[in-house]
């Protein structure tokens, strides 16, 4: 009588877990990007983009900032792109300081 009662547990245990759905946890948006950044850059040629201090990065494109800008970042190697194409990425010094420097992108259409 037990080993019927043992088996009769033991099948439905194993037919409750066959049926159970798996775990299906929305994924998750990839951190390292790419991520629409295109709030943080002003185009070079605007000129409030050189009055005080800014911390966005400047764009040379033909787009400007009318068409979305993408970045990632790995392990403090990153990169951005417009309109499919990587931006090439200029630092140019702002201040006494090796690391004060503004940031230009420039698009390269070839």
């Amino acid at each position: 009588m037990l080993k019927k009662v043992l088996a009769g547990v033991a099948l439905a245990i194993g037919g409750a877990a066959l049926l159970a759905p798996t775990a299906s946890a929305a994924p998750e948006d990839n951190p390292f990007g790419p991520t629409d950044s295109t709030a943080n850059f002003v185009s070079a040629f605007d000129p409030a983009a050189y009055g005080a201090a800014s911390a966005t990065s400047l764009i040379a494109s033909p787009f400007g900032t009318s068409r979305q800008i993408d970045c990632w970042s790995f392990h403090a190697r990153g990169s951005c792109s417009q309109n499919g194409r990587v931006l090439t990425e200029i630092r140019i010094p702002a201040g006494s300081s090796e690391w004060d420097y503004r940031t230009l992108y420039v698009y390269n259409p070839f």
